[in-house]
């Protein structure tokens, strides 16, 4: 395993060094072998194994410092306080993916706190960073976890778990609020020439690299929050410092995918407000857009940095448009807004299952519409969406073709509450077994996985309402 270590080269002002601190009897229990062979990690070598898990020293690993905007209000310093950066490796395409361990133990940025993470909260992550991964939307990967004999005290004591996980950057919104809060300017420069070299160098030879390099990463942050809405996901924390300047989906805690329809939904049980609401998604994402901007005010002028913001909504619109014109089977996304509006009128009533409708409209034939009939209660008001729907789609095509195109974007699993709940719940017994068949279905969600259908039902009445929160 080659490790760089690019990112330290910018100088302390940017982080603190720091090692992992191993977890008391700490083990590997699962680690990802396609992504680290993808990335030449070969987990049968000890060194290697010693380096990721903090037994081996590793030089220049650090601890990043940032800001951030949580829940609408500006925090001037965060930072890692539970995670250390170990460097950045190549995969086979010579792309950079930096190696970052999750609840590695106290940081100068820990604020008092133990800097570690527990099993339920490393679970949740690796199932979510693979489910998203699954279903093609731009996220960090899980590459290991490990649990311990370490005893983690948050409501009641847990066991300690630490996660190795990979993004292309972990630079975020905040590591450019930061410097420009504090006044630090020619760091922040620093900051801005470092990330257009390294990831946006592909813009370096337009007349404004700068400008094109945050259309760029607004058009970025747009089309991850449209895959979000497509798919139903509640990203749950979306605050500043959890969005990354390349628009991958990153720190998972209290997220939800969505099962019964409600486009109000709030999954996370601490956001009283409902700020991160599944339908103010998109206004946050542009919301905090605006805050990463205001970083750049001594670069652009306010209109200037308005007219790039302006490129968010319209990206946001169109692809989102043409994911849930793929969904519908729609060759056309003329009659996709009234449509959408008709249908979520029915499925906000009946309550029904998001990702389940769907997948049941992508085996719906015309003439045996039985299938969704029985799904509801005012069956006249689904008689009349899907007359109005068979009337848009039957326009030539192949039918048998396009309910295979629409398998192909119609995710059979999601990673629903309950089974999250149940994974973990076996896993701090000591038995891993259902978080294995689980991230099974969850890497190849569009398959049908016939040994596996009873992971592709709806919660049962009582795993219905968990509620998940910020304590991890």
């Amino acid at each position: 395993m080659q490790l760089h270590h690019h990112f330290a080269e910018l100088g302390y002002e940017f982080f603190a060094h720091t090692q992992v601190q191993p977890l008391q009897e700490q083990r590997l229990v699962e680690f990802n072998k396609d992504l680290a062979q993808e990335l030449g990690i070969d987990f049968s070598d000890e060194f290697v194994q010693r380096q990721l898990s903090g037994q081996e020293t590793v030089d220049d690993s650090l601890s990043m410092v940032y800001a951030g905007h949580q829940f609408g209000g500006f925090t001037p310093r965060l930072g890692d306080g539970r995670g250390v950066l170990l460097g950045e490796v190549k995969d086979r395409q010579g792309v950079l993916h930096d190696l970052h361990v999750k609840g590695a133990g106290q940081t100068p940025f820990s604020r008092q706190a133990d800097g570690r993470a527990v099993l339920r909260s490393t679970i949740r992550e690796y199932l979510a960073s693979e489910a998203m991964y699954g279903l093609g939307i731009p996220t960090t990967r899980a590459l290991a976890l490990y649990d311990s004999q370490h005893a983690v005290y948050r409501e009641r004591p847990e066991i300690g778990a630490m996660l190795i996980r990979t993004a292309k950057t972990h630079i975020r919104f905040g590591h450019f609020e930061y410097f420009f809060a504090h006044k630090k300017y020619d760091e922040l420069q620093q900051l801005i020439d470092y990330t257009l070299d390294t990831y946006f160098s592909h813009l370096k030879d337009e007349s404004e690299p700068v400008k094109a390099m945050l259309i760029d990463v607004v058009q970025r942050t747009a089309r991850m929050v449209a895959k979000w809405q497509s798919v139903g996901f509640q990203h749950g924390v979306m605050n500043t410092d959890n969005f990354s300047i390349l628009g991958e989906t990153i720190d998972y805690g209290p997220y939800g995918f969505m099962e019964d329809f409600n486009d109000r939904w709030i999954c996370n049980h601490s956001d009283y407000e409902g700020r991160y609401a599944f339908h103010r998604q998109p206004g946050i994402g542009l919301w905090n857009l605006n805050c990463l901007l205001f970083a750049f005010s001594k670069h652009f002028t306010r209109e200037e940095l308005i007219e790039i913001l302006k490129h968010y909504e319209p990206c946001l619109q169109s692809h989102y448009d043409e994911l849930m014109a793929a969904k519908l089977g729609l060759s056309d996304v003329a009659q996709l807004e009234p449509m959408l509006e008709q249908l979520f009128v029915v499925l906000r009533k009946e309550q029904l299952d998001f990702t389940i409708f769907f997948r049941f409209l992508s085996r719906l034939e015309a003439d045996k519409p039985e299938l969704l009939m029985d799904e509801v209660v005012d069956r006249k008001a689904m008689a009349d969406w899907l007359d109005y729907y068979w009337s848009v789609r039957n326009d030539g095509r192949d039918q048998q073709a396009v309910s295979e195109q629409m398998r192909r974007v119609n995710p059979k699993f999601v990673l629903r509450n309950y089974l999250a709940h149940q994974a973990i719940e076996a896993a701090e017994s000591g038995d891993y077994l259902p978080f294995r068949e689980l991230l099974k279905v969850l890497n190849s969600p569009f398959d049908e996985h016939l040994e596996s259908d009873a992971l592709a039902k709806r919660a049962p009445d009582w795993g219905r309402h968990l509620e998940v929160s910020c304590s991890s």
